[in-house]
Order: structure tokens, then C-alpha cells, then sequence
């Protein structure tokens, strides 16, 4: 293994790819002479692995097969033990807005690590209760940064004097993007007239205010109307006349093709937008936590764009119609670009690089978590009516009708084609429901097998460095025993391709595993 010291990102799932375009932000930045990994639950797994970051992903508790909370939240600790063990990393930083205690179990057992809590603000008024309370898994929290704090009501604005706070952070810097003529030529895009890019991500509400856009755009014979995709979700029925983009990361790189953006007010989205100079109208999606209806408002408000609350705004189609308007964008870009650089992810690693090189005193986890959660005997436990709670969702899964148990898919070293002929072959005679198939592979063929609505979990592939480190043989075999550990006993192991008959009679016993 390398002499380097190694930082560990750690982030949860999402409905976009706001933890992980943080931590990459933040990764990329960092010396070649630190070695980074990243550990995710989100389904974007295959973005990182792309961009060269060595990527292990496991999935979240809502995925198709994820079982119970606290089968799930077991495994989340044995997988993460087995990482922190491989990788003794000066410094672990977790992003997401919900600590689970699974990460708590196995964060009190590592001492010799500095752990940081990434925490996005602007969370809306009275939401996550309890969360804040996990700050003391952790050793420092990081705050990144937001343009809208001022419309902070959240309850992390009372915590901000004991984070370390920077400016808002973004994946690219300006003098990164492609020039407007190459990005042009790069997406097919006609030069020749005004270029507008709607962005807003899934969900139901996302696709009427989509068509909505959609239709209001193409009455216009004067603009180009581009469509994107996300790269957890397609996009379906698109119309003829509007340019259909597939899901291209970081699509920052190539935002100076055009000459207007309708974007959702995700963290990520909103200040890459603002931050990279494009005039832009944010809609407010409805989210658990994070307050995108106060960072919409607030831009329109600070004149460097326009903004609605929700994405079913009787005023959208009037704000469409200021946003085309020359004069409007050009006043927007001027406001935009007196900004100044937002740059929080260049100060995050050199803060996080300080900490892995000289440590600090780290503050002990109370004895008694607030919010419930008490350290027992090395692991922190729920209060007994959560406890309750997850017992009777572990017996329910347990029933002897084979509700609940997985059907264990076997796929490693297969190209994608095989794996999606195979896979619906297999659900094609199951007597099962496809949620109730689990795929254990090295794929990253990720919208593959989402397609099929099966559950997944990804074992890291050829060319990862723990798995050279360990042996393909020895590393798959462990990573598996992790992934099937805690989960009702498979009803039976199937394969795809050539798998090792010693991976079958793994994914056929029911593993306990104890931490």
C-alpha cells in the first residue's frame, strides 16, 4: 500500500449529486501527494469512478432489497470498518445532512482518524430534528459556504461558531470552462441563435414544471431549447424540436454554450450557475431539508437572477419570458460577474490537508448522545421505541412466506450487454418480483440495473487499489460476506457469466456479521 497519507470522503445518498460534487470539489483540489477515496450511497457512483477517483459504493436503506434500518445501518458499519481498516485515513470526511448511527457505531472505533462533517446550511425551519445532535460523532464539522445565507432560518445557524466556514463550494473554476465556441461545437449546438438549457433534475413535480418550460420554449422560433438529463434519471418524451442532452459530467465545463439556464436551486446547481456567470431562473424543488425556495427567492431579490418558489409557480411562463429578453440577461451577467470567485473548495483542502498533517485535539463523543442515541459497550444504540420499531421491521422481513428474502445475482467481469440480457432473462422466469432480486457485480452499469428494478450492491472493479492490493480473489470474496451480511438467507444464488462456485456457497449461508 502507498506511503501517502489518505482522506477519506464519506457521503450519503441524494436526489442529485450535490454530496458528491462537494467532496470531488474538494478531492481534486487536494496535493498529489495525499491519496484520496471516496465512499458513497449515492447511485452517481459511476461519475466519480469516471473522473478517476477511486469509488466504493454501497447501497442506501431505500433502494430495491435494502431491508430494515437496523440490518441496514449493521452493514454500513461492517462496510465502513473494512474501508477504514484497508485504508487508516488521517482524515474522514462525511457529507450529508443525516448522520446515520451506523457511522457512529464505527467512527468511535476509530480514534486515530479525524472526522469531519461536511454540513451543507439554509436548512428549512423545524427540519431534521435530531440531526445536529450526531454532531458528536465528529471531531470538526466544515460548513461550505452559501450565497443565500442571509435567508438562513435553519436550525445549523445556531452551530455556525463551532464550524470552520468557507465560501461556497463548486466543482470548476472559471478559467476551467470550455470558450463558448468550443462548447458550441462540443455539444452540436447551432451557433447561430440564443441557446437556453432546462435542468431540473426528477421527480414528479419536476416533470410538469419540465413540459411546462418545454412548451413555453418552443413557441419561440428564434432560440435553441436544450434539455438535460440528469445521471441518475432519464429524461422520456422530450419533444422533437428541443435538443435531448445526455447526462455529461461536470456539465459546468460546458456551460458557456449557452446564453440562459432554467436550473432547480440545489446547492450545487445554484452556485455553479451563479458562480460560473450564467443567467439563470431557479425554481425552489420541494426538498426534506434543504431550503431551495429561500435560495430561489433570495437571487431575484440580489438582482444576479430570477427565482420562483416551487416548481408549479403560476408566474413561471412570465419569468421565462424575462429571462429571454437580451437586456435582462445582459443586466443579470454584469451583477454576476462583480461577484467574487467562489472558491470555499480550494480553502476546505487546504484546511482538511492541515488537519491530516498536523492533527489537533479532538473532542471526546459524549457518553450520553442527545436525540436518543447512547453509546453502549462501543456502539450507539436507539431509544427503546426506535429500537422497537426496528425490531418489528427485522421479524416482518424474517417471514417464512420468503417475503423479504433476496434472490442473490452473481455478475463480475461482465460487459454491460451480457449483464442486461442475462439479468432479464433471469426476470423473465422468476417467480419473484424484481425488487426482490439482489445483483451483486463489479458493473458500473448502474442505470442498467435500475432499469430492471432490481436491488444492487457494487464490489469495487479491476484496477481499484485495495482490490490489487488484496487480490481479485480474496477482496471479492470479503466484500461480498459484507454485502450479504445481516440480510435474510438468500433463496437461492444465481450467476452470470463465470463466477467462482466458493462466491455461490458465500451468497447462499445467511451472514451475521458482529462488529
Amino acid at each position: 500500500m502507498t506511503s501517502k497519507q489518505t482522506i477519506l470522503f464519506i457521503t450519503s445518498n441524494g436526489t442529485g449529486l450535490g454530496h458528491l460534487t462537494r467532496s470531488m470539489a474538494i478531492a481534486r483540489r487536494l496535493p498529489e501527494s495525499y491519496e484520496t477515496r471516496i465512499f458513497t450511497l449515492s447511485g452517481a457512483a459511476p461519475v466519480v469512478g469516471q473522473l478517476g477517483f477511486p469509488v466504493e459504493y454501497m447501497a442506501s436503506l431505500a433502494t430495491p432489497a435494502g431491508g430494515n434500518p437496523r440490518d441496514w445501518n449493521r452493514r454500513l458499519s461492517t462496510r465502513l470498518e473494512a474501508v477504514l481498516a484497508e485504508l487508516r485515513p488521517a482524515v474522514a470526511v462525511f457529507d450529508g445532512v443525516h448522520p446515520y448511527w451506523g457511522l457512529g457505531n464505527v467512527f468511535n472505533q476509530t480514534p486515530d482518524t479525524i472526522k469531519v462533517w461536511s454540513r451543507r446550511p439554509l436548512w428549512k425551519p423545524g427540519s431534521n430534528p435530531g440531526a445536529l445532535e450526531r454532531e458528536r460523532y465528529f471531531d470538526l464539522v466544515l460548513e461550505p459556504g452559501e450565497l443565500a445565507e442571509e435567508r438562513d432560518r435553519g436550525a445549523t445557524v445556531a452551530r455556525r461558531e463551532h464550524a470552520f466556514r468557507v465560501r461556497p463550494i463548486v466543482y470548476l473554476d472559471r478559467d476551467e470552462m470550455a470558450s463558448r465556441e468550443d462548447a458550441i461545437a462540443e455539444l452540436g449546438l447551432d451557433p447561430d441563435r440564443p441557446r437556453v438549457l432546462v435542468q431540473l433534475g426528477q421527480g414528479a413535480q419536476v416533470r410538469g414544471a419540465l413540459e411546462r418550460c418545454l412548451a413555453h420554449l418552443t413557441k419561440r422560433d428564434d432560440i435553441q431549447v436544450v434539455a438535460l438529463e440528469s445521471a441518475l434519471h432519464a429524461l422520456h418524451d422530450v419533444p422533437d424540436e428541443v435538443v435531448h442532452l445526455r447526462a455529461s459530467y461536470p456539465m459546468s465545463r460546458l456551460y458557456r454554450a449557452f446564453d440562459a439556464v432554467i436550473s432547480a436551486a440545489g446547492y450545487n446547481a445554484y452556485h455553479e450557475l451563479v458562480g460560473l456567470g450564467v443567467p439563470s431562473l431557479f425554481l425552489g424543488m420541494p426538498r426534506e431539508t434543504d431550503d431551495q425556495a429561500a435560495r430561489a427567492l433570495y437571487t431575484e431579490d440580489a438582482g444576479i437572477g430570477l427565482g420562483l418558489a416551487s416548481p408549479d409557480a403560476p408566474e413561471l411562463e412570465e419569468k421565462l419570458d424575462i429571462l429571454l429578453d437580451e437586456g435582462e440577461r445582459t443586466r443579470m451577467k454584469e451583477a454576476l460577474d462583480q461577484l467574487e470567485p467562489l472558491d470555499g473548495a480550494g480553502a476546505a483542502a487546504e484546511w482538511i490537508r492541515g488537519l491530516a498533517d498536523n492533527g489537533r485535539p479532538r473532542r471526546e463523543i459524549d457518553r450520553n448522545v442527545s436525540g436518543g442515541f447512547k453509546l453502549i459497550r462501543g456502539r450507539f444504540l436507539p431509544p427503546p421505541q426506535v429500537a422497537a420499531r426496528l425490531v418489528f421491521a427485522y421479524a416482518r422481513s424474517m417471514l417464512p412466506s420468503g417475503k423479504g428474502r433476496p434472490v442473490v445475482v452473481l455478475a463480475f467481469g461482465t460487459s454491460e450487454e451480457e449483464l442486461r440480457s442475462q439479468l432479464d432473462s433471469i426476470l423473465a422466469t422468476s417467480p419473484y418480483p424484481p425488487e426482490q432480486h439482489l445483483v451483486v457485480t463489479d458493473s458500473m452499469a448502474f442505470r442498467t440495473l435500475r432499469d430492471t428494478g432490481v436491488g444492487f450492491e457494487h464490489v469495487p472493479g479491476p484496477g481499484h487499489p485495495e482490490r490489487v492490493a488484496e487480490g481479485d480473489g480474496k477482496f471479492i470474496k470479503r466484500r461480498l460476506s459484507l454485502i450479504l451480511s445481516d440480510r435474510p438467507r438468500p433463496l437461492k444464488a444465481l450467476a452470470i457469466g463465470e463466477v467462482d462456485p466458493e462466491l455461490l456457497e458465500i451468497a447462499t449461508k445467511r451472514l451475521r456479521i458482529r462488529t
